[in-house]
């Protein structure tokens, strides 16, 4: 089970490149490929990055809806269409294209956000206003956690 948490920032050089942090790569080691399946998230200002073998089963997800049911095609253009697996290099690195660099406006250093089972790439500045925003609603969001039958 893929597990990507905490958050880290890395430098983009000028190709595109980026490392991926040393911790997310150690989670993907047991992957059948080493790749990560980038997209851009849909009117959100940042990138979803997935394991190869996670990806593949939230792919198995979609493709469990009837196939020619709109919500199908719909999440078939948004998110597989999108998507893009990258492979390593020799550095720990992937090349992030030119249209994701925009789409998340990750200029000269991107920050990695463990999510769990995958993981988002974002401008910083972009991430820590999220951040900031998303602990306004953290008594709400424990709460709801905890009336769904999980607490301490």
């Amino acid at each position: 089970m893929t597990v990507f948490l905490s958050a880290y920032t890395n430098g983009v050089d000028k190709k595109g490149r980026v490392s991926v942090p040393a911790p997310f790569r150690a989670e993907l080691a047991t992957h059948s490929r080493q790749t990560v399946v980038v997209y851009a998230a849909p009117n959100e200002p940042f990138l979803y990055g997935w394991g190869y073998d996670d990806f593949v089963k939230f792919t198995e997800k979609i493709m469990q809806l009837p196939p020619m049911s709109k919500t199908r095609q719909r999440l078939a253009r948004t998110i597989l269409a999108a998507a893009q697996p990258l492979s390593f290099d020799e550095n720990g690195r992937i090349l992030l294209p030119e249209r994701f660099l925009k789409s998340a406006d990750i200029q000269t250093k991107a920050t990695f956000a463990g999510q769990g089972d995958f993981f988002t790439m974002w401008n910083p500045d972009a991430y820590e206003a999220t951040l900031n925003a998303d602990q306004e609603h953290f008594d709400d969001d424990w709460e709801a956690l905890t009336e769904n039958g999980w607490g301490l």
